[in-house]
C-alpha cells in the first residue's frame, strides 16, 4: 500500500506541469529562467551567498538525502567542498550551465528515488546509524528547497534594483 506522505513530498518536490506550489513560487529551476551566470555569481554584502552558491548548496542535499534513501552512504558529490562547493571568482557562463544542470541532475535523481522508496520506510531511520526518520529527511529536503528558492528570489530583485 502506498503511502499518501509520498505523493505530497513528491507533489511539493516536483510539481506536475501546470501546478503552482503552495506558496506561489517558482521552483528552484523555474527560478534560475534567465539567471546569468553575472547575477548568479553576485552577492549583496561581504559574507552572504550567491544565487550561485544556494544552487551548488542544493544540488548537495539532494545528493545526500538521495543517498540516506538509497543506502549508498557518503560518496563523492562532483563539487567540492561539499555543503558549499567553491564557485569561479569570474563569472563564466559555461561552468554556470554545468553548475544549473547539476542541479537538475540531483534532481531528477532524488525524485527518481523517492518514487522507487518503499513508503512502508517511512517513519523508519537509516541503517547507517542515522537519527532522522526518513519523512522528516524528505519533508526537510521539500523544505529546504522552498527556503533556497526564496533566497534566490529575493537575491534576483535585489540585482536588479
Amino acid at each position: 500500500m502506498a503511502d499518501a506522505r509520498l505523493d505530497e513530498i513528491l507533489k511539493a518536490l516536483d510539481p506536475p506541469a501546470g501546478m503552482r506550489l503552495w506558496y506561489g513560487g517558482a521552483s528552484p529551476m523555474g527560478s534560475l529562467r534567465g539567471v546569468t551566470s553575472e547575477v548568479a555569481a553576485w552577492k549583496p554584502a561581504p559574507g552572504r551567498h550567491s544565487i550561485w552558491e544556494l544552487v551548488l548548496h542544493m544540488a548537495y542535499w539532494k545528493y545526500a538525502v538521495r543517498r540516506k534513501l538509497t543506502g549508498e552512504g557518503k560518496g563523492g558529490f562532483p563539487r567540492g567542498p561539499s555543503n558549499w562547493p567553491d564557485v569561479p571568482e569570474v563569472p563564466d557562463a559555461k561552468v554556470w550551465k554545468e553548475d544549473r544542470g547539476l542541479l537538475r541532475d540531483e534532481h531528477d535523481k532524488l525524485v527518481e528515488a523517492i518514487r522507487a522508496f518503499n513508503g512502508k520506510r517511512l517513519d523508519k531511520k537509516p541503517e547507517d546509524g542515522g537519527e532522522t526518520k526518513f519523512v522528516d529527511l524528505l519533508m526537510g529536503i521539500v523544505m529546504h528547497d522552498t527556503y533556497h528558492t526564496g533566497q534566490i528570489q529575493i537575491l534576483k530583485r535585489l540585482y536588479h534594483r
